[in-house]
């Protein structure tokens, strides 16, 4: 955010929310909540030109999706890692182990669901 006075040419600039690994927050928070409907940088746009507010460019999107997809992969590979040792770990005397699984039967595309299962 900018202060400019309209007497001089006085102006201080500072930042509205704190860094996180360089990286302002609330753009990664912008960027993040985005996602979670399903929108990506065009809506963004549009967005934030409806309430009057600067919007991350298309590379700067980019660059904080990539970021928070693999902040996202790392923690599903470090769960279905902790999730298969527990397996391991409660397995009878047997070589094999049972446990359930549970899939949503939806293709990786937004706005697509299978009818078929």
């Amino acid at each position: 955010m900018t202060l400019k006075c309209e007497n001089c040419d006085y102006s201080f600039s500072f930042c509205t929310s704190e860094k996180v690994n360089k990286l302002h927050s609330i753009n990664l928070a912008f960027v993040f909540g985005m996602r979670i409907i399903g929108k990506g940088h065009s809506p963004a746009k549009k967005l934030c030109s409806a309430i009057n507010i600067d919007v991350p460019s298309k590379r700067a999107f980019g660059f904080l999706e990539k970021k928070l997809e693999f902040a996202a992969s790392n923690v599903a590979c470090n769960t279905m890692k902790e999730a298969a040792l527990e397996i391991r770990s409660n397995k009878t005397d047997t070589e094999f182990s049972q446990c359930g699984v549970s899939v949503d039967c939806t293709w990786q595309r937004r706005g697509y669901s299978s009818l078929n299962g």
